[in-house]
């Protein structure tokens, strides 16, 4: 390379002071320039501003500090609570979290559980310091560009700090005292102790806190005994406890654990083939339980935490459960679907609930085998209710000024090209509501609903809640094409045993401390009048007529009682549900992948299973002297 000459070397020189005094003075004409719009009084203004905000930073930073919770405390309870389920009578029924032993240590545990959650939850926990930097830029500018909350950046150390110590509540206060607490965590603890206290504290749904508790609740083994494809569905679970639960939403939760598989394999912690096969080989939830109970106590365990939010101690809850009366629905459907009809029928699965006139709900089953499926048709299941929605459909009438009594004359009805037809296919002429209803007479209901306005119909449908918000307003309503949930169903009618008061179901009556403390007691506060008591009565004497005369008859319990069927199209659904003077009672059965019975109607196995469990609840054998 050639050298430079003297000349050379003098012009660079030059060139670089003139390049030096060309910025100096670009740097002069800037600084005039701010001063002419920002004057020395604005500038010092500004700084003082600037000075106090960030004094008054310091001062609600420290604030947030000498507030927070008694840290030492919370950190030597790192034990999952336990949550013990009551009936009634004060019989143990079920328990979570704690009854499953001690806290796990996290080298006890298989690698590839700690490293499912945080291949998942948090990729960089090791590195980090409290807080992932990177991840929060990329949460900011996802939620930026989306306009909307699309992603978190909570690190696991984040999390700890929010479930050990603090509420669940939204507010700057309370964020900045994650923050703080996750760096005391950080300074005070190592990277494995927050992680164990983690897998240790965290709700993985279902009542269940706690990595050793998840293991029993959903697989029946201990934590160290799970295999690698439930520990990615475990991993899964903490997104959203309810949503990816393996017993209630199978396809979600598998779903979610392969996304948690491919995840570990970003990480470098397993191999694709591994993770291919675990994804291959799966696992079925729930085996190795058995007690359909348990499909009232797993759904009053999720209400808890509604009542209260985060558990962090023992706490025992009473239900509204009446042992006795579980025992009778339990063993009355379990005999229906195990029956040859059913068999012959083509059906595999029914659900029943029992219900106080207040809503209390009195027992529940879900399914015909919990240990082979946890998802509980009686609260998760919206299938299409059928004619069981047409005393709504009359009621509105009533309401309107119609009557029982009144003559209507049953003929072709046609409404923008729809022709609904008669359940056997023919006309009755000149027939009175009242057999209209108890015969269940299609044309006739959506005549009567068209007549008193399908939006009033509506109206009182939702009033009761027996349909939810995308039901639409239209004359298909009367036929009970709108979907539903069993114990929407059931309230409906409590509703109606009530005389008309509005009845939101429920399964806790009292949550107390293990030292007796009460944290939670339901009170009556009162309910709101739906309707006029004489409507409700008119309607009443009709349903008593469908049980001794109408379509109902299998239902006849014997004593005074009142209800209705509901048959699906292509018989997908049949549902028969009514109400006694103590209690109100529903009965669906059907398939879970909604595939036709063979002409099974709510007249039929329902009635039958409904007559059978209301007798045995209101006619309980004599005990000999």
């Amino acid at each position: 390379m050639a050298k430079k000459t003297g000349n050379q070397n003098k012009k660079s020189k030059k060139s670089a002071e003139s390049e030096k005094k060309r910025k100096t003075e670009a740097s002069n004409r800037i600084i005039k320039g701010i001063g002419r719009i920002f004057p020395v009084w604005l500038r010092s203004y500004l700084l003082r501003i600037g000075i106090g905000l960030a004094g008054v930073l310091i001062i609600y930073v420290g604030y947030c500090a000498i507030t927070l919770p008694d840290i030492e405390k919370a950190v030597k309870t790192a034990r999952a609570p336990q949550i013990t389920i009551l009936a009634s009578n004060g019989e143990e029924i079920a328990s979570y979290g704690a009854q499953f032993g001690r806290p796990v240590e996290l080298k006890r545990l298989p690698d590839y559980v700690p490293q499912a959650v945080i291949a998942t939850e948090d990729r960089r926990f090791y590195s980090h310091f409290g807080v992932d930097i990177r991840s929060v830029f990329r949460a900011v500018t996802v939620n930026f560009i989306k306009n909307r909350k699309a992603q978190g950046a909570s690190t696991l150390t984040q999390q700890v700090a929010k479930n050990l110590f603090l509420s669940s509540e939204k507010t700057v206060r309370r964020k900045v005292q994650e923050l703080l607490l996750s760096f005391w965590l950080e300074h005070k603890l190592t990277k494995n102790q927050i992680l164990t206290v983690y897998l240790n504290r965290v709700y993985f749904g279902a009542g269940t806190y706690g990595i050793e508790a998840a293991a029993q609740k959903y697989y029946g083994v201990k934590a160290r005994h799970l295999n690698l494809y439930q520990a990615a569905v475990l991993a899964g679970l903490l997104k959203a406890p309810t949503r990816y639960n393996p017993l209630t939403h199978p396809k979600q939760a598998d779903k979610r654990a392969r996304l948690v598989l491919a995840n570990m394999v970003k990480a470098g912690f397993i191999s694709a083939k591994r993770a291919l096969n675990a994804a291959e080989t799966g696992a079925v939830a729930g085996k190795n339980r058995d007690k359909s109970v348990y499909y009232f106590t797993d759904w009053v365990a999720d209400e808890a935490e509604a009542y209260l939010g985060r558990v962090n101690q023992d706490i025992i809850i009473k239900t509204t459960l009446v042992p006795e009366m579980q025992t009778v629905l339990d063993q009355e459907i379990k005999q229906a679907l195990d029956s040859e009809e059913a068999q012959t029928k083509k059906v595999s699965q029914a659900a029943g609930v029992v219900m106080d006139k207040d809503g209390a709900v009195l027992a529940m089953n879900g399914g015909k085998d919990y240990r082979k499926s946890q998802f509980n048709r009686a609260v998760e299941a919206r299938r299409q209710i059928g004619s069981a929605i047409k005393p709504f459909v009359y009621l509105t009438a009533f309401e309107k000024g119609a009557s029982a009594a009144d003559i209507v004359e049953d003929r072709p009805i046609y409404l923008n090209g729809w022709n609904p037809k008669n359940f056997n296919g023919k006309y009755y002429g000149r027939i009175s509501l009242h057999d209209a209803l108890i015969h269940s007479v299609n044309t006739v209901a959506v005549a009567t609903a068209v007549k008193t306005g399908v939006r009033s119909v509506l109206k009182t449908a939702r009033r009761f809640g027996i349909v939810g918000a995308d039901c639409d307003a239209n004359g298909a309503i009367a036929l009970g094409v709108c979907q539903t949930r069993l114990i929407d169903a059931v309230s409906a009618y409590a509703s109606l045993l009530n005389g008309g008061f509005a009845v939101t179901p429920y399964g806790i009556a009292e949550i107390t401390g293990k030292t007796g403390n009460i944290l939670y007691s339901r009170s009556d506060s009162g309910r709101a009048r739906l309707v006029n008591p004489r409507y409700v009565a008119e309607l009443g004497s009709v349903l008593i007529d469908v049980i001794q005369k109408g379509t109902g008859k299998k239902a006849n319990p014997t004593v005074l009682a009142k209800g209705k069927t509901g048959t699906t199209q292509n018989y997908r659904d049949a549902w028969f549900i009514g109400y006694t003077q103590e209690i109100a009672a529903g009965i669906w059965v059907g398939n879970d992948d909604e595939t036709p019975m063979i002409k099974v109607t709510g007249g039929s196995l329902p009635a039958e299973i409904w007559g059978n469990v209301v007798h045995d609840i209101s006619l309980p054998p004599q005990e000999e002297d």
